[in-house]
Parts: structure tokens; sequence; C-alpha cells
């Protein structure tokens, strides 16, 4: 079977996914997710950096329950990035389920530092058959 012939979500998870389903996790940021292109701005969290840390939040959600053979990929990405994080600073993220249509998991996702949000919007996980299954 191709990943792509794969009609339905359900013979790719254990246990169906629900909405309002939440995943949450703190991040450090490092050196590596930084970006400096501002000249005579200090290094802040980079928005691909941002966009990583609430993608695979909300796959927590679907790697817990994945079928053998199975996998998520992310697929749509509509992020706000409305404030600055500096190194060493931690990010409070969450994930909810939004919506579920057949393979595709929408996220509400939010990133946080101290109280101030710093990103939001939703992202799109889809559940595959990995290739040769």
């Amino acid at each position: 079977m191709r990943i792509w012939e794969t009609a339905t979500g359900d013979e790719l998870v254990t246990s169906p996914v629900r909405e309002g389903e939440r995943s949450e996790r703190t991040f450090e940021v490092t050196a590596g997710m930084l970006t400096g292109h501002v000249p005579g701005a200090p290094s802040v969290l980079s928005t691909p950096a941002l966009i990583g840390l609430l993608e695979d939040t909300a796959a927590d959600i679907l790697r817990r329950r994945l079928a053998p053979g199975a996998a998520s990929v992310g697929t749509w990405i509509g992020v706000r990035h409305r404030a600055p994080a500096l190194a060493g600073q931690r990010v409070e993220v969450r994930a909810t389920v939004a919506a579920v249509q057949g393979r595709h998991v929408t996220f509400d996702v939010s990133a946080q530092v101290a109280g101030r949000t710093i990103g939001d919007g939703q992202v799109t996980q889809t559940l595959i058959r990995s290739v040769g299954r």
C-alpha cells in the first residue's frame, strides 16, 4: 500500500483521537534555535524553531497511539510569531486537538514565555502508512 492510498485514519491509530485532547511541553531556547539577522538586536528564537516546537508538541498526542507501520507528518501551518524569546528562556507550549477529519488532525497551538504569548495558531498533522507496508 502506498502512503497516499490510506483512506481513513482508523487503521493508523490504536485508539481514536478526540477533540479537546491536550499536550503540554516546556523547552529551553538554545543557541541552535536562534536567529541573528537583525543588525543591532539580540539573537532571538527563530520562526522555524518556534514552528518546530509547536508541531512537536502537537505530534505527541498522535505518537503515543500510532499503530505499527503508521506515522504522522505536518501538512499545514498557520502560525503567528508575536514576540521574541531569548537564549535560556523557557517556552511553554500547548497543543489542543481542534478537529479530526479522517487522517487529518488539526491542533490549536500556543507558546508562552513567562505568561506572555510569543506564538499561536494552528497546525495539521496527517496520519500516513509507512512506505512498503
